[in-house]
């Protein structure tokens, strides 16, 4: 079986309690040319089953693989962090991206230690909402090498 290498559809795993905020993201995401699709979950222990593709989330055509996950700290249950510290011991996870109203410099390296990609504090304005989407987006998205070229962290096989 071959997988498709470009997906038409790619999506966001928000793992978000407070539903505005994922509407937010997603009305935000409306604006991007590419189609971004976003599927959420309220508890971190609900994302742990949708990555491991326990459960109803077996069903890969109703919860594909994820490009980049978005992550609040402030979840009911187990916390953001909580979800990091796991999400360590784990191999091929897509980047985890932090969306909180935290603005303690604390969180951003706490979750910086724990691997998170990049750390956005949430705002209810739709355009810095919008541009903190672009900004989170690039962190999904391979760079971008010509043919022909080698990156130096890259090496020809």
């Amino acid at each position: 079986m071959e997988i498709e290498k470009t997906p038409r559809e790619r999506v966001i795993l928000a793992i978000e309690d407070d539903l505005e905020d994922v509407e937010i993201l997603r009305l935000a995401l409306a604006g991007h040319s590419a189609q971004w699709k976003v599927i959420s979950v309220q508890f971190a222990k609900d994302a742990i089953l949708y990555l491991g593709r326990i459960g109803e989330f077996a069903d890969e055509k109703r919860y594909p693989w994820p490009a980049v996950i978005v992550l609040d700290l402030a979840l009911p249950g187990m916390s953001g962090m909580d979800f990091l510290t796991w999400a360590r011991g784990e191999k091929n996870l897509p980047p985890i991206v932090i969306l909180s109203y935290s603005r303690l410099e604390e969180n951003r390296l706490v979750a910086q230690r724990l691997g998170a990609k990049g750390y956005f504090v949430k705002s209810p304005d739709l355009k810095e909402t919008a541009a903190m989407v672009e900004a989170l987006l690039s962190l999904s998205m391979p760079p971008v090498i010509p043919p022909g070229q080698i990156h130096e962290s890259q090496s020809p096989e």
